[in-house]
């Protein structure tokens, strides 16, 4: 997971604790890979990874955007130069677009987010915007998904069984059956496509 700095400068330290040696700064917008959170002593350290590949640790008071991929789910999502209203709108995006979320800013009040889009164009859009963090295909969730799916699609198929044998089907019970037969196999659906997704993502040459 990368994050982002927002504070001005801090210091990297080499171990958890300030009374080591600082090993570099950070500045505000340096990315870096968030790692392992530890606490010392009553205080909160996180670990980080240098795009040099150096690690070091930085307090957990520090302020940090967690970079991720968003989705906008409105039409006309406009993106201006500058994080006012007053700035030019140098793009303007359709629904479903997916962009990366690299930060956060404020203006009399009022939120922006900072983007980046496929092009590479940098831009900040209003904080009400209608945005969505993106979930991207992972082998893991699809099957998440089908197992689950496969779990409802089971016990509405022994549930049915049972109320035969029982003879107490009614057509209430047998609608409710269909119902949950019907979700799980829209979960082992989603679930597949989404694991074929990712599998075909993970075969394509680096």
């Amino acid at each position: 997971m990368r994050g982002i700095l927002v504070e001005e400068v801090v210091k990297v330290y080499a171990e958890a604790s300030d009374q080591t040696l600082s090993i570099t700064s950070l500045r505000k917008g340096d990315e870096f890979e968030l790692g392992k959170v530890s606490r010392k002593k009553k205080e909160v350290w996180v670990e980080v990874t240098l795009d040099s590949g150096q690690t070091g640790f930085i307090s957990g008071e520090t302020k940090i955007f967690v970079i991720k991929k968003v989705q906008f789910f409105a039409d006309n999502i406009e993106a201006h130069e500058a994080p006012t209203n007053e700035s030019a709108v140098i793009k303007t995006y359709p629904k479903k677009t997916i962009v990366t979320a690299v930060g956060y800013e404020s203006d009399e009040a009022k939120g922006w987010v900072k983007i980046i889009d496929a092009e590479g164009q940098t831009g900040y859009v209003r904080g009400e915007a209608k945005i969505r963090v993106y979930q991207e295909a992972s082998v893991a969730n699809g099957k998440k998904q089908m197992f689950s799916g496969g779990m409802f699609a089971v016990l509405a198929a022994a549930f049915y069984i049972f109320s035969l044998n029982k003879g107490e089907t009614t057509s209430n019970m047998s609608i409710l059956i269909v119902a949950v037969f019907a979700f799980g196999l829209m979960q082992i659906v989603q679930g597949f496509l989404e694991y074929n997704k990712a599998k075909k993502k993970e075969n394509q040459p680096k």
